[in-house]
């Protein structure tokens, strides 16, 4: 719970009824407690049963075909181009989950249990706030793909994974608010982005999800490494996040990003992140087909 302590994780600015309530969420994490409204009972046991190294795909298939949702997810994501180019389409579960590894099949049960999120009766007063997180998400998710694939210095899958997670502490406190009962609670985007990584890297470790997609996104705002050695997947993470922003407004310097001493560890050098930056959209087509 470490990434919850840190300066940046609890600005002085920060309103107080915004403090003290993500302050509670953080407690509550803490103790290994997870509220999350309308999260799919499927997804939740999936995640579990990946917990164990041993697990056979027969196992998960049993529990992914509970749950006729995450069963379509787990086979468009084993047909889609941005996994397998070309072959024959699998329609049966079980082969669908050992085509695609276990990294994917976690990334695609969070990808439905987002998509039940967005859809839930109670949540409707953030529908929009829980859209922008998805597609922001996603964006990132395609980014650190890409870039994984250039560097050849961390795992795509866990590139992915750990992508489309970046910004699930955001997501998670969205989604509690309707626990609160202060109305006048505001959630501007300096507070969430000040909190939302640490909130993140403990809601992962209770998923007990890897533990470098847990510290890549808790260490996602960082701009300096912290270690000498090879690059990492917080490396990776924080490139493909600030990458992701500066497209966003606009305002990309690739040499500017390519300096970043994440990128350099990386061996991305600013044509390297021209060329992922021009393809990035197919690649945020290709993802979004792959995680219906």
């Amino acid at each position: 719970m470490s990434a919850l302590n840190r300066p940046e994780a609890a600005p002085e600015a920060a309103p107080k009824p915004l403090f003290e309530f993500v302050s509670e969420l953080a407690r509550e994490l803490s103790t290994g407690r997870v509220e999350l409204p309308s999260f799919p009972e499927a997804a939740a046991r999936i995640q579990q049963a990946l917990s164990d190294d041993s697990v056979t795909a027969e196992r998960i298939a049993r529990i992914a075909g509970s749950d006729a949702g995450l069963t379509v997810r787990l086979l468009t994501m084993a047909n889609s181009t941005l996994l397998h180019r070309g072959g024959a389409q699998v329609t049966d579960l079980k082969i669908a989950i050992t085509r695609i590894g276990h990294e994917n099949i976690r990334t695609a049960a969070l990808a439905y249990a987002t998509a039940q999120l967005r859809l839930a009766p109670d949540l409707m007063h953030i529908r929009t706030h829980l859209d922008s997180c998805w597609q922001e998400g996603v964006r990132v998710a395609a980014l650190a793909h890409a870039m994984a694939k250039e560097s050849r210095r961390v795992r795509t899958d866990e590139a992915m994974l750990a992508g489309l997670l970046h910004n699930i502490g955001k997501i998670y406190i969205l989604a509690r608010t309707t626990k609160t009962t202060d109305t006048s609670l505001s959630f501007d985007d300096e507070a969430l982005r000040s909190w939302h990584p640490g909130i993140g890297q403990a809601l992962i470790e209770n998923w007990k999800l890897p533990e470098q997609v847990a510290l890549a996104v808790g260490g996602q705002l960082s701009l300096e490494r912290t270690q000498n050695g090879p690059a990492d997947l917080r490396d990776l993470l924080s490139v493909a996040v600030r990458v992701a922003k500066q497209m966003a407004n606009g305002s990309a310097n690739d040499a500017a990003l390519a300096s970043m001493p994440a990128a350099v560890a990386l061996g991305l050098t600013d044509s390297a992140l021209v060329r992922i930056m021009l393809e990035s959209q197919t690649e945020v087509t290709m993802l979004h087909s792959a995680l219906g």
